[in-house]
């Protein structure tokens, strides 16, 4: 045996000896003392690494920061610290968020709350909830409401408000006799709303509505949950909807008069929710019926999804040969994307002697203006199928050629911010129609304003078909 095994040999003896001495059972105590010792010594340096760890990550993802978030910091702490009224974190941050959304970004650019994030993407789908009206304004003082638009089977449509009539009273009974205006002086809009705040969904509350003719009527309405329809179509013998989620064809809505026997006419509100299922349904029926000229109504028409425009788009690119033709350009200023349409199938909905016709109006915008320029740049329409309705003095639809990106921040279920990326031009020509819009000196047909949605629509048709 060598020296170290020796020397091992005695110290170990010399420990037996020691616990057989003070009557403690030998070898169990000094195991237990020497893991026991191990343990603290573990824990001990475990402490000062997630010590280490916690300083070192703080002091990196401080100094990451440049000097004037640090700087920012510190002014909120020293608010929080030192102000005489309270200020929390959300008041504090809501203040940011809104000079940023009202001073740095465009128009069509803004940072989204979760719950705004979310609000967004329910309202994508096609889900909504309440009455289904928009209006043409709300400045304040104003004494009644234009409705600008009713959406497609929301409780207004069943309850059979229209377009272009005008709420000019409201209440908890018949009497509609809520007032006009607070006693602070706001006006009609803000007080409608604030009327409509205070009833649940399904609770019954009335509207005074006139016509475009003078007469008024009540109608009893309640806010309900719906799938919004963003698609009609109507004949010169009867009109049709579509109910949501499965898009079944109903009769619903009126017809229109003014159409030849051979001509329909679909309306499109939003490239939203269901908007392309319900377009290839009212297709479907277009091909069904035998018809051979369409009208399509984009007045009011602010957009939407690009993917939507994609596939409506599918139906116009006469001229192109290819399967799946290029339906828009971004253009991201270094770089450029191509966006196709989904399909290539006008030849199988329209013949060699079709014509197709286009309403809009300065809130014809964004999507809508999208797919009007690939309808011209394939020669599914010419500048002087189009009719610009005026609106307010104007004769031109909105002019936005620009597209936004939607970048979730913190996971799918968090904030967001959407951001203008890129501007959009026409498939063929490259044109980009940003700021200016299709105007009347293009070539384009006009229609004057009527306060009477359907009047100002037959009126259209007139132009068009002479």
């Amino acid at each position: 045996m060598n020296k170290e095994s020796r020397e091992q040999e005695e110290r170990t003896e010399e420990k037996e000896e020691f616990f057989a001495e003070s009557g403690t059972p030998q070898e169990e105590i000094p195991e237990k003392k020497s893991k026991k010792k191990r343990r603290v010594t573990a824990c001990v340096i475990a402490g000062a690494i997630a010590l280490c760890s916690f300083f070192g990550g703080w002091l990196t993802s401080y100094l990451s920061l440049d000097k004037e978030m640090r700087a920012l910091n510190r002014l909120k702490s020293r608010i929080q610290k030192s102000y005489y009224e309270e200020v929390t974190d959300e008041e504090f941050y809501s203040v940011l968020f809104s000079a940023v959304n009202e001073r740095i970004l465009d128009a069509y650019s803004a940072y989204m709350t979760e719950e705004e994030y979310a609000a967004a993407k329910k309202q994508a789908t096609g889900s909504q909830s309440g009455l289904g009206l928009a209006f043409s304004s709300g400045v304040t003082g104003e004494e009644e409401l234009k409705i600008l638009r009713v959406s497609g089977n929301s409780p207004a449509e069943e309850a059979g408000l229209v377009a272009g009539e005008y709420i000019v009273g409201y209440g908890a009974d018949e009497k509609t006799d809520a007032p006009m205006q607070t006693e602070d002086g706001e006006g009609y809009f803000e007080t409608f709303y604030a009327f409509l705040s205070g009833y649940e969904t399904g609770e019954t509350l009335y509207l005074r509505v006139r016509a475009a003719d003078g007469t008024e009527r009540v109608v009893p309405i309640a806010k309900a949950a719906y799938i919004e329809s963003y698609v009609s179509y109507r004949t010169n013998a009867r009109g049709y909807g579509f109910t949501d989620g499965d898009y079944e064809t109903v009769e619903r809505g009126s017809a229109l008069k003014g159409l030849p026997d051979d001509a329909a006419y679909i309306r499109l509100t939003q490239f939203n929710g269901n908007a392309a299922e319900e377009f290839d349904a009212a297709m479907e029926l277009f091909s069904k019926q035998k018809m051979k000229t369409l009208v399509l109504d984009l007045r009011g028409n602010g957009g939407g999804y690009l993917d939507i425009m994609l596939e409506i788009a599918s139906y116009f690119c006469k001229d192109s040969e290819k399967r799946k033709p290029v339906a828009a350009i971004a253009d991201y200023g270094e770089s450029t994307e191509n966006f196709y349409a989904t399909g290539n199938c006008y030849d199988e909905y329209f013949k060699e002697d079709s014509r197709i016709f286009v309403l809009a109006d300065n809130q014809t915008a964004s999507a809508s203006e999208c797919l009007i320029g690939c309808m011209l740049d394939y020669n599914a329409i010419s500048y002087g199928d189009i009719c610009l309705a005026e609106r307010g003095g104007e004769v031109k639809t909105y002019g936005k050629g620009i597209m936004q990106t939607t970048y979730p921040l913190t996971g799918l279920n968090g904030d967001a911010v959407k951001l203008t990326t890129a501007r959009i031009c026409w498939p063929v020509t490259n044109n980009c129609i940003h700021e200016r819009g299709i105007v009347l000196a293009d070539g384009t047909k006009e229609v004057a304003e009527n306060a009477d949605y359907e009047t100002e629509t037959k009126n259209a048709l007139s132009v068009l078909f002479g």
